[in-house]
């Protein structure tokens, strides 16, 4: 079997991998329940709106989709099917395999969190050419507004982490995980209607109808694969095959809700298998890629309240996802002071992994601590969502003559001093720690080997 190098990652080929023969033409399958139950909806909502409030030729956004479905469902087929659907659990689930998916990312949190979003949104969703054109006609990528755009995603991601209950049927995250389908198919259907009227719109012969099958896997493997052999083994966290098991079942899934074939996740070795497949194939840096992560780093650094820098960004890109890749989409060389930052970021969630491995009781001590300060970090305090919850609106509507800028932050240059970056000031005080450590050990280890030889020449 071939091996293949992406990136600095390596990886064997086998029978569970996909060809490009079985993943191209799932470019063009796409979640036909929820495209056709989105159409319904808007003729509904014009209806309960009216029409001279709604122009019938316009995708409305300005209505609840989830409670439409909701209350409404019952009077129609396609409506009553997709609401069945989502609120039928496989027999493959096993709802106490879920839970243990959820503390996973608690347990992981701090490294978790920074792996998400150095190597998935700027590895993953910066060089995945059908998303970034999606992307691009949708306006959400825009530093005015990208910054919602992470929180809505990050509280999703603790919503369906958050509790059992809140990602069973009726749940918190489970009614997101909805919205979220809804949203996908909205933004399908607007952009299929923009290319009836103008085909060179958006290319679907090259990159396939608009939030597809493909792109759904790649976004799921993004989810529960890549912390698994991207992120966290190269922080120096290595989850056990139990902890595998559990994430990728969690996602699996939440995958389904969104009407993702769960085949590609059925065991372990296929989810990875698939997204290495997806890794090989997918992966690929376009113009507009350039403008997604400049509008990305503009939006993430110097932010506050932490003001990380664009350095340490850089630095922990290019240790996730490669030197070529991180070339490729513009970022910077970052010096030493950077990389000794990030180091002192990766002994710490080591260290702490460690900690909560051997230490009684410390485990579920961080996972307690992380889902209430994530959360009140995220949703309920006043840098985050301020204690309201997205409904994942149809708020960015895609439009003939709107497409996503290379644009700043608006955010004057950060002139503070170096202390005043907390987390970089923390981890490279971990670093120069652990520095002072290993000189330690390795002089302890040098006088007993002298010692050694002393003894030995007597």
């Amino acid at each position: 079997m071939a091996f293949h190098t992406v990136g600095n990652y390596t990886f064997q080929w086998t029978d569970l991998h996909l060809p490009r023969e079985k993943t191209d033409p799932l470019r063009h399958e796409y979640d036909t329940l929820g495209h056709d139950a989105v159409k319904k909806l808007q003729q509904i909502a014009r209806e309960l709106k009216g029409e001279a409030a709604v122009k019938p030729t316009l995708c409305p956004g300005g209505f609840d989709m989830y409670a439409v479905l909701r209350d409404h469902h019952t009077e129609d087929e396609t409506l009553d099917r997709l609401w069945k659907e989502v609120h039928t659990v496989p027999e493959w689930v096993d709802w106490e395999q879920i839970e243990r998916g959820q503390k996973f990312f608690y347990r992981y949190a701090a490294a978790n969190m920074v792996g998400f979003l150095l190597q998935a949104f700027f590895g993953e969703n910066s060089a995945a050419p059908g998303v970034i054109e999606v992307l691009m006609r949708t306006g959400g990528f825009s530093p005015k507004v990208l910054v919602r755009r992470l929180l809505e995603t990050f509280q999703h991601l603790l919503q369906v982490t958050s509790s059992l209950e809140s990602i069973q049927p009726g749940g918190q995250g489970h009614t997101t995980t909805i919205r979220v389908r809804l949203l996908h198919s909205a933004v399908r259907e607007r952009i299929l209607r923009l290319v009836e009227t103008r085909p060179d719109y958006f290319d679907v012969a090259t990159y396939g109808v608009p939030v597809n099958v493909l792109d759904s896997i790649h976004s799921i493997t993004t989810y529960s694969c890549n912390p698994m052999w991207f992120q966290l083994p190269q922080m120096g966290v290595f989850p056990t095959e139990q902890e595998k098991q559990d994430y990728i079942a969690l996602f699996r899934y939440v995958g389904y809700l969104l009407a993702t074939p769960t085949e590609y996740f059925a065991s372990v070795a296929q989810a990875k298998a698939t997204m290495e497949s997806l890794l090989l194939h997918e992966r690929s840096v376009t113009a507009n890629s350039l403008i997604i992560g400049h509008n990305l780093m503009e939006t993430v650094k110097d932010m506050a309240p932490f003001h990380i820098s664009e350095g340490f960004i850089e630095a922990g890109s290019r240790v996730l996802n490669g030197d070529a890749l991180s070339d490729s989409l513009g970022l910077g060389r970052p010096g030493m002071l950077a990389y000794a930052c990030w180091k002192g970021h990766c002994w710490f969630v080591r260290v702490l992994a460690l900690a909560q491995k051997w230490i009684p009781g410390a485990d579920e001590a961080a996972v307690r601590y992380f889902r209430m300060t994530l959360y009140d970090a995220i949703v309920n305090s006043r840098k985050g969502l301020g204690g309201r919850l997205s409904k994942m609106d149809f708020k960015y509507v895609p439009e003939m003559n709107k497409m996503t800028k290379r644009e700043g932050s608006g955010r004057g240059l950060f002139a503070g001093s170096f202390v005043e970056r907390p987390v970089e000031t923390f981890y490279l005080a971990v670093f120069v720690v652990g520095v002072v450590f290993w000189i330690g050990i390795v002089s302890l280890i040098g006088r007993g080997l002298m010692r050694l030889l002393k003894l030995c020449v007597i």
